[in-house]
């Protein structure tokens, strides 16, 4: 191009007028960055913050711990030294001599020492339980709180992402469109089965049918529960609140619960378990709903027989921490499922049922139970089966360990008290 060409008006005012659109856009592009960059610091801050406070509630439960036990500890001493003067002043086989009185008043000295020690403790174990359920819940809510600081202003959750195919162009401040920078596919959801011509039984009703035929009968199920359950949900205290029975199914424990005069509630998301329920006692419902709409300290019990086994690990920590809020304190929960400790069940029973999602270990379900600020948590092995190995003199401490792993009991119950 010539320079006369070049410095040519009409020259000038093309370059113009291609450059200012790119130019515009990169003007655009770097406010984006900026805000970008702006709201990367903001949500760093936050996290740092949130960093702290979790530093700092740690550090305190931390310090708590020892305080109580501090506070404990001189009681061992102390006993350890009444003992010593009983057997001192009253030597066992001379309680006569010594005088019977003085005997029976150091006893019951001691007793009352060991119950206050006893009680401290438990104390102890309780504000520690309470206080981990309240570090996890801190640790959830500041969780939800960083997943929604992207999102649009007086929104509750992050903005859904738009979907492949949506505009990808728009108009610039020059009136030109611009390329948009193109936004995240969406992940496709499976499609919908199609409208069969020829019907066939759903899922909700068979398994009724399955669970009649492979778990045993209502009458059976009846007296298990009765022997396992009964006299524990019986003898807590609040008669006024009611049990929940969750995944309550065909609601054996329900009926038996309302026959000897407890509330009791059961709730099931499946049609066909509940069918034969009375609307006023039996909810259907997804129990997770259900749990989310009850206040806290409204139960006394919280029981899931044979649920745990049907759930991802999330919905598994969200039973035992929902179950934790609604009930007061004293109440019960009890998570029962199959022992696949037992290799009998672990590999081969448990998958009789095709709804069983995976094996749930005891100790999970204990760890569960203690983050969530359950104090007393213990597993109770049920339903022995009934055969067993044997084997020659000598060999009862192999045979008994080949039966718990081979035979052991059916059922596992892990029972923890708030």
């Amino acid at each position: 191009m010539t320079d006369a060409l070049r410095g040519s008006p009409v020259v000038r005012r093309l370059a113009r007028g291609v450059l200012r659109p790119l130019l515009n856009r990169l003007e655009q592009l770097a406010r984006r960055l900026e805000v970008v960059a702006d709201r990367q610091d903001e949500l760093s801050a936050r996290m740092e913050q949130l960093g702290r406070t979790q530093d700092r509630l740690t550090a305190y439960q931390d310090r708590l711990a020892e305080e109580l036990h501090a506070e404990v500890a001189p009681y061992g001493p102390t006993l350890d030294g009444v003992r010593s003067v009983v057997d001192v002043l009253v030597p066992p086989g001379r309680e006569r001599e010594a005088g019977a009185a003085l005997r029976n008043e150091l006893d019951h000295t001691v007793r009352a020492a060991a119950d206050l020690v006893r009680t401290e403790l438990a104390r102890v174990d309780g504000e520690l339980a309470e206080l981990r359920r309240s570090n996890r819940l801190t640790q959830a809510l500041a969780e939800r709180a960083i997943a929604g600081a992207g999102a649009p202003a007086g929104s509750d959750a992050p903005a859904a992402a738009p979907t492949a195919g949506a505009a990808d162009r728009t108009e610039g401040a020059d009136g030109v469109e611009d390329a948009a920078v193109a936004p995240p596919v969406a992940v496709a959801l499976p499609a919908a089965r199609p409208e069969y011509r020829h019907a066939a039984p759903g899922t909700d009703l068979l398994y009724r049918a399955f669970e009649d035929r492979h778990r045993g009968s209502v009458e059976q199920i009846t007296d298990r529960q009765r022997a396992d359950y009964l006299e524990l949900l019986g003898s807590l205290g609040r008669p006024d609140l009611p049990v929940a029975d969750l995944g309550c199914g065909r609601g054996e424990l329900v009926q038996l619960l309302l026959s000897r005069g407890h509330a009791a509630v059961g709730v099931d998301s499946n049609t066909g378990q509940v069918l034969d329920g009375h609307g006023d006692v039996f909810v259907e419902e997804d129990l997770f709903t259900w749990l989310d709409r009850q206040d806290d300290a409204s139960l006394r019990a919280v029981v899931s027989l044979h649920v745990v086994e049907h759930l991802p690990p999330d919905l598994q920590i969200r039973l035992v921490f929902e179950s934790a809020r609604v009930l007061v304190p004293g109440g019960v929960m009890v998570l029962e499922t199959p022992n696949t400790m037992s290799l009998s069940i672990g590999a081969s029973n448990f998958w009789v049922d095709p709804t069983h999602e995976r094996p749930v270990h005891p100790l999970f379900l204990e760890f569960l139970a203690s983050e969530a600020g359950f104090g007393a948590v213990r597993t109770e092995y049920l339903h022995p089966v009934p055969a067993e190995l044997t084997g020659p003199p000598g060999t009862e401490q192999l045979v008994g360990d080949l039966n718990s792993l081979l035979l052991g009991p059916g059922d596992l119950a892990v029972v923890a008290t708030r």
